[in-house]
């Protein structure tokens, strides 16, 4: 176990090189990395320790305004929280460090040691000592290595004065470590830790197993489905529209089409005999998304920057994303736009592919058979939110379980049926055009809209891939799929009677006065 002391991490951000180093250790799994439980106190509460004057500032400047104009302000401060910035910290340096806990016994010990001056506490002036926190940093190491006997404690510190340095130690420390001595050694600070446990590999060499794994099908994998996850905003995120409009969107409908665009900045570090690396990388994410609003589907393209860590050695352990936030693509990259580009093609590609196949039936047009398509693919109702978010909590639950569902029972017989029952008819009329666009809509009404573009690529797209975690779908609408298509069997049979002519009224409407003239 390598245990820090609050003067060896001081103010170190958690998204630092040195933070990952420490994760490449825990993730690793031959070194455990840690701080007792005060010094992440110490940690959080130094990030934190000017917010309260800088909050009292901003409050006399909003003051000193408000006096100036005659009128009332729309601005106004958010009330003070310096538990909730704690907090923050706290989550951020626990997502790098495991905590050593300190018991209320050991805090009380630590303060009777400090009212007596006695190391590792001292007294300081007169009539004041000092150092309970040192104590019960020391005491909180010592009660590990009771409870671990197996386990041996680097403790990282550049305080010797109260430490120690490692071999001799003052009284009481010296009773207080008796027996455990040869179980605790002592590194001056973080570049110690590197020396002794990482070989830094060269650049080159990283970048290449970078690559390598980064562009694979796994990886890209795990990026979809961790975006569908992961990123979930009530303000959203920036993105590119389908016109290239700067749009907002909040969270994605499944998960979307990933495209490696850039790594950078790889480092690695030979931890025993594995090698992690991190690496700064840039995604294009293109799919279905959520409107701001939370009202509508929108197709969407955003980068996605992030921090990433992981082996090439370790195949079974899964990359983990250190940190990463969506942007707006830069529309004057030209990889990133030719990326895009070809997203978008497959997109409308498989449009051309529905209006083929609804061409191809007897009695439809051309027209009416774009705007068929048109309709199914683009004019979907609303989007419920509830439906959405209950959606995204099965991908969620059914990823963490590693259920998979076969496609083809979703995919083909229920998600795409306007497409699979125009192609089976032999005959078709705008009576049937009408009852399939009415099972369109209600099977559209009923679920998310998904972007169906992986449909055109040989292997299963991400999308695919996030249908194939979809739960079942509503017994309902297969009820509802089962009599239309017991009705459109009907239609072909019997001959014409007044019903379709309603039938033919209603699809008319649908269509719009320029379609119904043309489908006639």
């Amino acid at each position: 176990m390598i245990v820090f002391d609050t003067n060896a991490f001081n103010l170190v951000p958690p998204n630092s090189v040195k933070a990952d180093i420490i994760r490449k250790l825990r993730k690793s799994g031959h070194q455990r990395v840690a701080v007792p439980w005060l010094v992440l106190e110490e940690l959080a509460a130094h990030k934190s320790r000017h917010y309260p004057s800088q909050y009292a500032s901003v409050l006399n400047a909003l003051e000193k305004l408000r006096n100036a104009v005659p009128w009332e302000l729309e601005s106004s401060l958010e009330p003070i929280s310096t538990e909730r910035l704690l907090n923050h910290w706290r989550a951020a340096y626990e997502d790098v460090f495991e905590v050593i806990p300190t018991t209320g016994e050991t805090a009380l010990k630590a303060l009777a040691r400090e009212a007596m001056a006695l190391p590792p506490a001292k007294r300081s002036g007169d009539d004041h000592s000092e150092g309970a926190r040192d104590v019960a940093i020391w005491f909180s190491i010592l009660d590990f290595l009771k409870e671990n006997p197996h386990e041996d404690v680097y403790f990282v510190t550049n305080n010797t004065r109260d430490f120690g340095d490692g071999t001799t130690y003052k009284y009481p420390m010296n009773e207080d470590v008796r027996g455990l001595e040869h179980r605790l050694k002592r590194l001056k600070d973080f570049n110690a830790v590197v020396a002794t446990f990482t070989t830094e590999v060269s650049g080159e060499s990283a970048e290449a197993a970078a690559e390598e794994l980064l562009r694979s099908q796994a990886m890209r994998e795990q990026v979809a489905q961790t975006a569908v996850e992961a990123l979930d905003s009530p303000v959203g995120f920036p993105g590119l529209g389908a016109s290239d409009a700067e749009i907002t969107w909040r969270t994605w409908l499944a998960a979307p089409d990933v495209e490696l665009l850039s790594v950078k900045n790889v480092t690695g570090h030979k931890i025993d005999q594995h090698v992690w690396y991190t690496a700064d990388v840039e995604w294009l994410l293109y799919g279905s998304a959520v409107s701001e609003d939370g009202e509508n589907a929108l197709t969407v393209a955003c980068v996605w920057r992030m921090k990433i860590l992981f082996s090439t050695d370790e195949k079974d352990e899964s990359p983990t994303i250190l940190s990463g936030t969506p942007c707006m693509p830069d529309t004057a990259d030209n990889r990133c736009m030719s990326v895009l580009r070809s997203l978008r093609k497959a997109a409308e590609q498989l449009a051309s592919r529905v209006t083929e196949n609804l061409t191809g039936t007897q009695g439809v047009s051309a027209s009416v058979a774009s705007a068929a398509t048109a309709r199914f693919l683009t004019s979907l109702p609303k989007t419920d939110l509830a439906t959405i978010s209950a959606f995204q909590s099965t991908l969620r639950t059914l990823a963490d379980s590693k259920v998979k569902l076969d496609i083809s029972e979703i995919l083909t017989p229920r998600m795409i049926a306007a497409d699979r029952s125009f192609a089976s008819l032999s005959q078709a009329t705008p009576g049937i055009l009408g009852i399939q666009h009415e099972i369109a809509k209600t099977i559209a009404a009923s679920q998310p809209k998904f972007d169906f573009s992986g449909l055109l690529q040989p292997q299963l797209s991400a999308i695919q891939r996030a249908l194939t975690m979809m739960p079942r779908i509503n017994p309902a609408v297969m009820a509802l799929q089962q009599e239309a298509d017991k009705t459109i069997a009907g239609l072909g049979r019997r001959p014409a009677n007044p019903t379709d002519k309603v039938l033919d009224a209603k699809a008319s409407d649908m269509q719009g006065p320029d379609e119904g003239a043309e489908g006639e």
